[in-house]
This record gives structure tokens, sequence and C-alpha cells, in this order.
């Protein structure tokens, strides 16, 4: 997401609040359309402009692909959120709903999507750190915020786009503990016990935390998060 109002560039790393950020500066834009050409905010058909949503661009994509300049986006304040990465995974996994068809293990052995650069699905699954580094392994955004302090790391964000005070609009919601037991009443009173959300641990054995260790093991050294 591009903001020339506030001289910012927002790096969209799906499953990290992303949505809610983004809905912020539509507000502050006056703009109330799902998809905003201002933001670049809008599905693509064209591979060389970025992925299939431009939403997802990883921040290199920016410049690149032609949105715009190097300077510019050296000038401009940039920032993107992270997210406990194995919890990443498994709030994907149950957003798409792919539990009602194989467990979390099937998935990342079997059912990940294919390799494709521009595929949304793809960028779904790859590491966070390929957004918000470059090539070289060099942190290319100005601030990461964590998805688990979002609003006190929002708050940084604001104060230096200069709107102090600033909240962030709820849209997606993610696991909590209070949730998971609400949920499970509910499944327990409908009769409908198919589908349970779990804490993302809970989804784990040995043989796929050592896969998922690897598949984003430049995320656990880059931002330090541990399993626990």
């Amino acid at each position: 997401m591009i903001s020339h109002k506030f001289k910012c560039v927002f790096v969209h790393v799906p499953k990290t609040a992303g949505q809610s950020i983004e809905q912020f500066f539509k507000e502050k834009h006056d703009l109330q359309d799902k998809y905003c050409e201002e933001l670049l905010l809008t599905k693509n058909s064209d591979p060389s402009k970025g992925p299939q949503r431009l939403a997802h661009m990883r921040s290199d994509e920016y410049v690149t692909c032609g949105h715009m300049d190097l300077q510019t986006y050296q000038d401009y304040f940039t920032f993107g959120f992270v997210r406990n990465p194995w919890q990443r995974l498994v709030s994907e996994y149950l957003h798409k709903k792919i539990d009602s068809r194989m467990s979390l293990k099937e998935f990342v052995l079997n059912g990940l999507p294919e390799e494709d650069s521009f595929s949304d699905a793809y960028r779904h699954i790859i590491p966070q750190s390929d957004f918000l580094f470059d090539a070289q392994g060099n942190q290319n955004v100005d601030f990461i915020g964590r998805f688990e302090n979002l609003a006190e790391d929002f708050a940084v964000v604001c104060e230096k786009l200069g709107l102090p005070g600033a909240s962030l609009p709820h849209k997606n919601s993610s696991y909590s503990p209070r949730r998971a037991a609400l949920r499970k009443l509910r499944h327990l009173f409908s009769g409908d016990k198919k589908r349970v959300k779990k804490d993302y641990r809970e989804y784990f054995d040995d043989e796929l935390l050592g896969h998922v260790n690897k598949l984003y093991a430049k995320d656990i050294q880059n931002f330090g998060y541990s399993f626990d």
C-alpha cells in the first residue's frame, strides 16, 4: 500500500492484521471501496506489475514493478508487521478452511501452494522475511512491528506519520483462549463438533515442527520468535 498523502509505504505481510491497517488508511483518505487504486489496493492481471493482489507486494517490488522510484521509496516511511510463524501458518490453514480437507501436517507436507510469485495463495505461505528483507538479507523497511504488540507498535507508526492518538480499526479476529472456549461451547450446544480451533501449538507433532522450522528458518532468525 502506498499513501502519498502521508508519504508512507505499508508492506502487507498476509495474516498480520494488514486489512485493519489498510482500513485505517482508507478512512484517512476518505475511501470506502474494497479495492482502491489510489492506495494501490487492487487486483492485478499483469505479472510485470506484481502479484494477483498488489496489496501483497514484497518491499522491493514497489520499485522493481514500477510503482515508485527508489528515491521516493527511500524518502517515504516504510513499515510492515510480522507474526509468530507457527501461529501465522495455523491462521492461514484455518482461514482458508483447509482443516475440512486435511490435517495441518498433510497441508504442509503435501498441500502447500506451488512456487509461483504471481499467486496470492503462494504469497500467503512464503516467509515473512521475503516481504521485508532484500535479496542480500538486508532489512528493506524502516520499521517492523509485531502482531502480538499490534496496538502499541501501530502507535509508533502513527507517531512517525504525525497521527498521534489514532486507533486501529478491527477487521479480522485471531486466536485467543477466550474466543476458543466460546467457540467450543457453541459447537457443543449446536451439535457441530467438526471444526473447533485450538491453540496453534496443538496442531504440531515433532516431525511437523521440524519441517516448519526449516520452512520459516529466516523468520525465526530475523524476528527472534520461539515456538512457545
